[in-house]
This record gives structure tokens, sequence and C-alpha cells, in this order.
């Protein structure tokens, strides 16, 4: 017949008092379950679980390098695409007889043709972040499913926020559309747009030059929208591209889902 209670006693190193304890038999056995379940997690712990935090530490510092390498990559081709306009005005300068503007403030040179050229346009590569904020959804290319498509970025900020020109350039837009709300278009030269929607009050006009860095907006919510949020486009040479490949420092913010 099997013991239904266990006794166990302790008794000490010097002359005290011995203790003695009764416990059933079911306790007994879901005391030395639970001991050997905690060092089965421990010993699991010590060879996987210890082991994956450390790859995940691992990780998320080569990752962190990436976004450092990244953000030198995207300095090397912005300035490469400011050489290349350099190259372009360059060629066609040499290509005609030039006749210096009599305005000297707008950094213009014309040609035999009377067709400016403007020197202002190697600056105008999208490269200053149009606010701080969180990364909610990224960019979307699904022109069999039109309903999916979303041809920029959005990111979540308090309403209110300024909204600055990511480059310099001239506003080609600036009024209401049905899904982006309060929207503004700038034209920065060499092929580039970018686009700045849900604002709740835009603070340039139709054709105003803005530089790279001036409030152009307040964030709002206005639009097809469902929070406060700045939905932000780059479209080079007719074609929209993704505005992570010239920001990756949103990655760092990103909570988007597919």
């Amino acid at each position: 017949m099997k013991a239904s209670r266990y006794t166990f006693v302790a008794i000490p190193d010097h002359d005290g008092k011995k203790r003695q304890f009764n416990i059933s038999r079911r306790v007994t056995f879901s005391v030395l379950f639970l001991s050997a379940s905690s060092i089965i997690f421990f010993i699991v712990s010590l060879f996987y679980l210890i082991p994956k935090a450390l790859d995940f530490n691992e990780m998320e510092k080569e990752y962190n390098l990436l976004i450092v390498e990244r953000t030198k990559v995207l300095t090397l081709y912005n300035e490469l695409e400011r050489l290349k306009e350099v190259d372009r005005m360059v060629q066609r300068a040499l290509g005609t007889d030039l006749v210096e503007s009599n305005n000297s403030e707008t950094g213009l040179v014309e040609s035999k043709d009377k067709e400016p050229i403007d020197f202002s346009l190697i600056f105008n590569v999208p490269s200053l972040l149009p606010v701080e904020g969180i990364l909610t959804q990224e960019m979307i290319e699904k022109y069999e499913d039109f309903g999916k498509e979303h041809l920029g970025i959005d990111i979540a900020i308090p309403e209110k926020t300024p909204v600055l020109a990511s480059a310099s350039g001239q506003v080609i837009f600036s009024g209401t559309s049905e899904k982006l709300g309060n929207l503004i278009v700038l034209f920065h030269g060499n092929e580039y747009f970018t686009y700045y929607g849900h604002n709740t009050s835009i603070s340039v006009k139709l054709h105003e030059f803005v530089s790279v860095g001036d409030t152009i907006a307040s964030s709002g919510n206005t639009g097809e929208s469902s929070g406060p949020h700045l939905h932000f486009e780059i479209w080079k040479d007719g074609e929209a591209v993704n505005p992570l490949t010239y920001f990756p420092k949103y990655n760092k913010s990103n909570m988007s889902v597919e």
C-alpha cells in the first residue's frame, strides 16, 4: 500500500531543536514537480534563451550599423545627384553662348535662346525630414489592387506640428484634395516633386518659392485620415519613389503593418 503522507525531518548541525514536517503525498509530488520544472527551465534558459537574447542584441547592433551605413550611402547619393545636375548644366552652358542675367540675386544664367539655367537646383534633392514622428504606414505599390496603393509614407505626429520643406523648390499646388485634404506639392527641379498631405492649415501660396527647412504647413487630420499625421511622397522622373530610401531614420520608429 502506497503511503498517503510523508514525514520530513530537519536536523540542525548544532544542538538546536530538530523540526519535523508531515506533508501529504499530493503536495510532495507537486513540490517535486515544480522544483524539477524550475531546474529544466533554468537549463533551457542557460543553453537556449540566453544565446537567443545575445543574438538579438548583436542583430540590433548590426541593424543600427546598417542604418548608419544607409544614411552615409544616401548622403553620397544626394551628392551624386547634385554633381549630375552640375555636370548637366555645365555641358549645356558650354554648348551655347552665355550671357549673365541682369538679376544676380536669382542665381540664374541665361543662354542665347533665353532659356534660364537655375544653378540652385543642385541643392534641391529631398534631404531634410519634413517632421519628426512615428512611421505608421510604409509605401505600397500594388497597381493590380488600386485600393491598396499607397504611394508614400504616413508619419504620426500631434496636430498643428510644423511641416518643413524637405528641399528647396516652388509651390505648384496649394489647396484641398478629396483624399489628402489640405495638400502642398513642391517642385524641386531635376524632376523631383514632394507631396505633403492631411494638413490642418497651409502656410505657403501657389508659385511661392521656399527654401529647405521652411515651414510650409501645420499637420492635421484633413481628407481621408484616421488620425493626425503627415502623408509624405517623393516623385522622381514621373514615378513615386520610396521615401525610406531617402530617410532611413524613419525605420527606427517604424510601427507600420501590412
